[in-house]
């Protein structure tokens, strides 16, 4: 696993692009990605986004709260081989009182090809009491929201 900078220089971090050159071991018997790798890579990439905006999960850990996933979405549309580099770009599309909706793109830039399409409910939760909260107000301010995906890097931008 490779991490690239930031999608964007903005110190606000909107997108996060986490590289990664796929490895044998993540080939499955039909000789392509296993599927639960897709949702790893995405878990990888929100875990960096929210590090990147400033997020320090080990003192959340010390205060027993947390992110913990409500729901995954995942649209596969094309196959993932050894040897790839994939980019998975990931970004905050909103946020409520009790949870965030974080969405993906895993692409292929050698070829152009969007490998899939990923949504992930996030809550807050209090981690010893075991329920949902309302995310803090320190959590909501370092995230942006962006109601559109951002462009792939081969798509006018204009």
């Amino acid at each position: 696993m490779n991490d690239s900078p930031p999608g964007n220089p903005t110190s606000a971090f909107p997108y996060f692009d986490l590289s990664h050159h796929v490895a044998d071991d993540e080939i499955d018997a039909q000789q392509h990605v296993h599927n639960l790798r897709y949702l790893q890579w995405s878990l990888w990439a929100a875990g960096k986004h929210t590090a990147a905006i400033g997020w320090d999960a080990q003192e959340a850990l010390a205060r027993n709260v947390g992110w913990v996933v409500r729901e995954h979405s995942i649209q596969y549309r094309v196959a993932a081989l050894a040897g790839d580099d994939i980019v998975v770009r990931t970004w905050v599309a909103d946020l409520q009182r009790f949870a965030s909706r974080r969405k993906y793109v895993i692409f292929r830039p050698a070829d152009r090809a969007v490998l899939a399409r990923i949504e992930t409910r996030w809550v807050f939760v209090d981690l010893q009491r075991h329920k949902v909260m309302p995310i803090p107000d320190e959590a909501r301010q370092s995230l942006t929201i962006l109601d559109q995906p951002p462009p792939l890097p081969w798509e006018n931008q204009d």
